[in-house]
């Protein structure tokens, strides 16, 4: 195996299989659905780890991480984002081989799709159940039965139900919390089932948060999830009472380039190109990653005082315990957990596996 020369995003396979076999079995468990959103990994390796498991349909969050997966052989994929009518060119070669569902919160998307679509998609209308980015919420009842008739209308539209992304689930700061957000956003799904059933019949409604989908009990109006950050988990996760340390199944090699022994403090290869600049209260200090090592098959932090203090393009900075300084000096590689894996995962490109095995995302091949 080569070593390591340069900032290296590791993916612990053991751990992210065994992240995906949970949520799988928790889906089976409660009787939904389970579509796990690709945005985090964007893998096709990653993608047949979940295949392997029983998963059929994925969502993505864009029409360029459909056509990828679509090359690797997934023929029913959502895209969760509101639809971009000017797209549709690209709409329409994806789904002459593949099942796809789009998110329709409008009715000037329908009057566009109705004229241009070459081929029958199914579609989704986005529910905001409390986290204020896209959708209607359910008060909004007497607009989202217009846009359920002109839905029905359209023949080359599928109308199948509702889709939400309760992000206001990562304000939470314990798994009780979670739980409080996931029981007000399935009383939603059930009143908006109630209201809507007499007149419109059974549809689906799917949500798609991972601190809902992993800490969340009873699904009672849910049908179908859609989580996706539960594959490698992170720091904020950890923050949030989602999950543990050990849960997570990314960390950042990155090569110490100098030493400050009159501060405490590392300069490292790995910044803000490599991170984002994504980050969290740690001791009421910004952080943008926590120091870790490895730990028989997972990382473990070496202290809640050595992290990541700062970013620029290439350089972070980072500052440590005297006895975590004591550690490392130039050439060393220390390894940084990162605060949101979905962003640093998007940045990199690629991950090395304990074996040295390297795996493409779409970003490097696609």
């Amino acid at each position: 195996m080569n070593p390591i020369t340069e900032v290296t995003l590791l993916l612990n396979e053991d751990i992210c299989k065994a992240n995906i076999q949970r949520m799988a079995q928790k889906a089976r468990r409660n009787g939904l659905a389970f579509k796990p959103h690709m945005k985090t990994h964007q893998s096709a390796a990653v993608g047949d780890w979940l295949r392997n498991n029983g998963v059929e349909a994925i969502t993505v969050s864009s029409v360029k991480m459909a056509e990828y997966f679509a090359a690797h052989g997934w023929r029913d994929i959502t895209i969760a984002f509101p639809c971009n009518v000017r797209q549709i060119d690209r709409i329409n070669k994806l789904t002459e081989k593949t099942t796809v569902t789009l998110l329709i919160n409008n009715l000037h998307a329908v009057e566009v799709l109705q004229k241009e679509l070459e081929n029958t998609v199914k579609a989704y209308i986005e529910i905001d159940t409390g986290s204020g980015r896209t959708g209607l919420s359910i008060q909004q009842l007497a607009k989202i039965k217009k846009l359920i008739q002109k839905l029905q209308r359209a023949s080359s539209i599928n109308w199948i139900g509702f889709y939400s992304h309760p992000g206001h689930s990562y304000s939470a700061r314990s798994s009780q919390e979670i739980q409080t957000v996931h029981e007000l956003v399935t009383e939603q799904c059930r009143i908006l089932a109630d209201k809507l059933k007499s007149e419109f019949g059974t549809f689906e409604i799917c949500i798609g948060d991972t601190p809902c989908c992993s800490q969340g009990t009873g699904f009672e109006g849910v049908d179908a999830i859609s989580p996706g950050n539960f594959v490698f988990y992170d720091l904020m996760q950890v923050q949030i009472g989602n999950c543990q340390v050990s849960d997570i199944a990314v960390a950042m090699a990155c090569p110490v380039v100098d030493t400050y022994p009159e501060r405490l403090e590392l300069a490292i290869h790995g910044g803000a190109i490599h991170f984002s600049k994504e980050s969290m209260l740690i001791d009421n200090n910004e952080s943008f990653g926590l120091a870790a090592f490895q730990k028989e098959n997972h990382w473990e932090l070496i202290d809640n005082k050595t992290y990541l203090k700062s970013l620029s393009q290439e350089h972070g900075i980072v500052s440590c315990s005297k006895d975590a300084f004591e550690q490392f000096q130039v050439g060393d590689l220390i390894t940084i957990l990162p605060v949101h894996s979905c962003l640093t995962a998007n940045l990199m490109g690629t991950y090395q596996l304990s074996d040295g095995t390297i795996l493409n995302q779409m970003s490097s091949n696609y």
